[in-house]
């Protein structure tokens, strides 16, 4: 039986348990108790008649057997985990005033209780057979009678879970001492249940306004999942509120909210922390969680609770996993991870107790529900320190290198590696290769070449490293990285949605306008850069020889990507993209765009569609893009058909209301000539 796995850690129980307490078995003594101070549990041998339903009056057997309480049925070779039977203990009270009582935990067993003769208590319908349960009740208390003598009849049912018997300890006690420590775990939970609820709500409005923020996603509904999972377990209080609930669906549900959980945590966790190793794992992780809310919808809880520990394993994991991966961030002097990390070690914790709890390998309480409230206490305060630090652009440099097996990763891409498969650099061979879907970005600065006629070759070092340092980590930043440095620009590679690319080159622009700020407090000219984005298959690995290799991108979307970007300077752009990227872009809607038109690039026979991302201007310039980008886009098309005047006609009238529209001044430049050419 399934008991059987754990006897060897349910025997010291069972010993104590078969020691009677009163010198005879089916007694509980608590004569010398004293309900003012303290609390007991009915722990003891008591009377128990399996297959039988007796009620008050009825005969009872005189040799009855005695079974230990707590503990389930199936850790007795005699009875099976499902089934029914009825359990008998007499008490012995002190004298008191009337106002002892009796505490019943919450259980998934159907019980009914009589106190000396009469019915005290019920949870549900105590039968002979499976049916579905209703009229249940949470955890409650009640008085008992002012008798030296109270005589307590315990019928239960089980044919919904695993585990059958008196599993939770009844407890005797003053009736104010019980009710006020159920009020306080009433309360405690409702304030768990408040807090969780009210986080997840906040988070995903965090996401609902700032869209590729997707880690905020998750961790809302992570939030609202468990907030869900809090009144559950413990109190109850959803069977509170709903005494209808059968037991089929509030085991269920709450499953549920486990199996729901850890792919949330997850995925939150990869948003926040990218790390190729734990994203490798989420479709499997969802695939097995898909699986077990379909066994938990579809089944009955006595059957898919044997899978629970399986789940659990899973879960236990997962944890590791995202463990190591705060880890490696919090070496990596990420100080998100650091609080993270904190955190999440009690989040850990907390899921470990519950695990080992469920499994009756310890008896506790379900503590996840404290863990989370750790856990999102830590992310509020990463939060307020966010908020606090809005105005930051750019974060610190990576981790120094600490051994000399890591100095390879300033030379050439730690996601080469990885996209090639290897665990080390020297596990590459020439012609490793593989082919991806990417985004390409290029970046420039314009005039570079008549700016460093000014410099020595120590100043232009010192530029162009000052100004590069500031651009990798934004790229970093944006889950891309950096393939190749070409002195005065920078081609960087994003493997995963486009919008990563672009909001990489938004944020690039951003850095650029404090750099120009740093650059003019000490007496420098500002720079102005020009970047271009393209998606698109490549082919990624290593060329060149067996002495000397190289790793490199070849592909057309690269040199496509570098044209667009050359055309920056020329039409008077910040950021100029393909209409594949723009395609490909998931959200567009916080995106300021336009087309510029249809352009020949060189070594391209067709022309090629490009798009002016122009987000990064000043607002008042914004605004006048937007409001005469269709005359713009109209203009453009006037000039591809050679419609000159018409197009000189649109363009004139955007400079009036644009005097600073450096593309519109372009294009009425070659019409100018175009015009002129003609002899109109």
């Amino acid at each position: 039986m399934y008991c059987k796995q754990k006897q060897f850690i349910m025997l010291p129980l069972l010993l104590i348990s078969l020691l009677p307490l009163s010198g005879e078995s089916g007694i509980i003594d608590l004569r010398s108790a004293d309900f003012d101070t303290q609390v007991v549990k009915l722990e003891g041998n008591w009377e128990f008649y399996w297959e039988k339903i007796l009620y008050p009056g009825d005969n009872f057997p005189e040799s009855p057997a005695y079974f230990p309480v707590p503990a389930e049925w199936s850790c007795c070779d005699d009875y099976d985990s499902r089934g029914f039977g009825t359990y008998r203990v007499k008490l012995l009270l002190p004298p008191n005033d009337g106002r002892v009582a009796l505490y019943v935990p919450q259980s998934f067993n159907q019980y009914r209780i009589f106190v000396n003769g009469k019915l005290w208590g019920e949870n549900g319908d105590v039968s002979t057979e499976y049916h579905l349960n209703r009229n249940r009740k949470g955890p409650y208390v009640h008085m008992l009678p002012e008798a030296p003598e109270v005589d307590v009849i315990y019928q239960i049912s089980n044919f919904d879970d695993l585990n059958g018997g008196i599993l939770a300890l009844p407890e005797v006690g003053r009736f104010d001492m019980l009710r006020q420590e159920r009020d306080k775990a009433v309360i405690f939970e409702s304030f768990l249940f408040g807090v969780l609820l009210i986080t997840g709500m906040l988070y995903l409005s965090f996401y609902i306004n700032k869209r590729d923020d997707r880690s905020s996603l998750y961790f809302g509904l992570f939030s609202i999942n468990l907030a869900l999972r809090t009144i559950l377990y413990g109190e109850h209080i959803l069977l509170q509120i709903f005494p209808d609930m059968t037991v089929e669906f509030e085991a269920a549900l709450g499953h549920m909210t486990f199996y729901l959980a850890v792919p949330l945590f997850l995925r939150f966790i990869t948003m926040a922390f990218p790390m190729t190793y734990l994203r490798k794992v989420r479709i499997p992780v969802d695939l097995i969680s898909g699986a077990y809310i379909a066994l938990a919808v579809f089944t009955r809880h006595y059957f898919f609770v044997r899978f629970l520990t399986g789940y659990q394993v899973v879960t236990l994991l997962v944890g590791m996993g995202i463990l190591i991966c705060l880890v490696v961030n919090v070496f990596r002097r990420n100080r998100t991870a650091i609080v993270t990390l904190l955190g999440f070690l009690a989040l850990l914790l907390t899921a470990v107790n519950d695990i080992l709890h469920s499994q009756e390998i310890i008896h506790t309480f379900h503590m996840i529900p404290i863990g989370v409230t750790f856990f999102i206490m830590s992310q509020a305060s990463l939060l307020s320190w966010n908020i606090g630090k809005a105005f930051r652009q750019s974060e610190e440099l990576a981790t120094e290198l600490t051994t000399a097996n890591n100095s390879f990763r300033r030379f050439v891409p730690e996601e080469f590696l990885k996209y090639l498969k290897k665990e080390k650099i020297a596990d590459i061979v020439l012609g490793d290769h593989v082919q991806l879907e990417m985004s390409v970005l290029f970046c420039d600065i314009r005039d570079f070449t008549s700016m460093s006629e000014n410099m020595t070759p120590h100043e232009n070092f010192l530029f162009l490293n000052s100004f590069l340092e500031r651009i990798g980590p934004v790229i970093r930043r944006n889950h891309g990285f950096v393939d190749k440095y070409l002195g005065d620009g920078i081609m960087a590679l994003f493997p995963g949605e486009s919008d990563w690319a672009v909001k990489a080159a938004l944020d690039i622009q951003a850095a650029l306008k404090i750099y120009n700020q740093h650059r003019q407090y000490s007496g420098y000219e500002p720079i102005r850069i020009g970047v271009g984005l393209n998606t698109g298959s490549l082919m990624m690995g290593t060329i060149g020889e067996n002495e000397r290799m190289d790793s490199t991108v070849i592909s057309d979307a690269v040199n496509v990507c570098s044209r667009i970007e050359s055309i920056t300077k020329e039409y008077g752009l910040n950021i100029a993209m393909s209409e594949k990227t723009l395609l490909s872009l998931k959200d567009r809607d916080s995106l300021h765009v336009r087309k510029i038109g249809r352009i020949s690039l060189k070594g391209k026979k067709e022309p090629q569609a490009v798009y002016e991302l122009f987000n990064c201007d000043p607002p008042e310039i914004v605004e006048k893009k937007n409001r005469l980008k269709r005359d713009f886009e109209e203009a453009v098309v006037f000039y591809e058909e050679k419609n000159y005047w018409e197009s000189l006609r649109l363009f004139s009238a955007i400079l009036e209301e644009i005097p600073e529209d450096e593309t519109s001044r372009r294009y009425r430049t070659y019409i100018d000539q175009a015009l002129l050419k003609s002899g109109e």
